[in-house]
């Protein structure tokens, strides 16, 4: 049977069954499957106070959400039911945290910390300038929205590209070394700009 934790918040009769494991799980990692409205905020800020009051130091929690709104909800949730042991939580958007992630170790992967985000129009504008560069700019070469989500999907994958690029342009015109060299001259002219993108 597992210790009870309920030394400054009745956690049992606060949540429902399910909520309840979920705030007082087990260290270690732990996937909540849940529908709208079924409390999932509710469950989030309870676990926050469940670990503050185990002694977790509120800077080791970080709290992610897709809105702004949601992220500052949650945040003033879980200060008002942990109190002062939950000021230093981090949390916000994903997007936030990883712009703050990012900023703080940037010199770790060769950037500033002020490094500028090209948003996908300024991206597609650079790419654009590196197919021109190396006069690929005809007809049958990939426009610069299908470079940029060719380019895109091998980031988010963690892969090398040429293999994906070969089946793609496999019986076309289009050279799979020519949408490399692009990539290649993308990736240089984002770090000599000193800017990175989504």
């Amino acid at each position: 049977m597992r210790e009870e934790f309920e030394v400054g918040i009745d956690f049992r009769n606060s949540l429902n069954p399910e909520q309840y494991a979920a705030a007082t799980a087990p260290d270690g990692p732990a996937l909540v499957l849940a529908a709208a409205g079924t409390g999932k905020t509710r469950t989030l800020v309870h676990r926050v106070a469940f670990l503050v009051e185990r002694g977790v130091s509120a800077d080791r929690i970080l709290l992610l959400t897709f809105t702004n709104r949601a992220a500052k909800e949650m945040l003033e949730r879980a200060r008002a039911l942990a109190g002062d042991g939950a000021g230093g939580i981090w949390g916000g958007t994903f997007h936030h945290m990883a712009n703050r992630l990012l900023r703080r170790h940037a010199p770790l992967v060769g950037y500033k910390s002020d490094f500028t985000i090209l948003d996908r129009d300024d991206a597609e504008s650079l790419i654009a300038e590196c197919v021109k560069q190396r006069n690929l700019n005809r007809k049958e070469f990939p426009k610069k929205d299908v470079l940029m989500g060719i380019f895109s999907a091998a980031a988010n994958r963690d892969k090398p590209i040429g293999p994906s690029l070969e089946a793609r342009f496999d019986g076309t015109e289009v050279d799979p070394d020519d949408v490399l060299l692009v990539l290649r001259d993308y990736q240089s002219r984002k770090k000599q700009l000193d800017a990175m993108d989504f």
